[in-house]
C-alpha cells in the first residue's frame, strides 16, 4: 500500500532513511549539495516496494528523487 503525505516535514535525507526504514520513498528535493546531490526534502510518498508507488509518481510534481532506505543487498537475502 503507497502512503500518500498530506502534510510533509522538510528533513535530511539521512533523517528519512531512518524514520522511514525499509522503504520506497518519493521526495520533493528543497536542498541540494555542491555536487547536486538532494540533501533535504519532503516525503511526498513512500511504500514497502517501488512498484506500488510507479502510477502515483507519474501524477506528483516537484523535483522528486525516488530512492530505497534499506540495504538492498540484506534485503535479497
Amino acid at each position: 500500500m503507497v502512503k500518500i503525505i498530506e502534510k510533509p516535514q522538510n528533513l535530511k535525507i539521512l533523517e528519512i532513511t531512518q524514520k522511514y526504514p525499509k522503504q520506497s520513498v518519493t521526495v520533493d528535493v528543497t536542498e541540494r549539495d555542491k555536487y547536486g546531490f538532494p540533501v533535504n526534502g519532503k516525503v511526498l510518498l513512500h511504500a514497502s516496494a517501488i512498484n506500488l508507488m510507479v502510477d502515483k509518481i507519474k501524477y506528483t510534481q516537484g523535483d522528486l528523487y525516488t530512492f530505497y532506505t534499506g540495504s538492498i543487498d540484506e534485503d535479497a537475502e
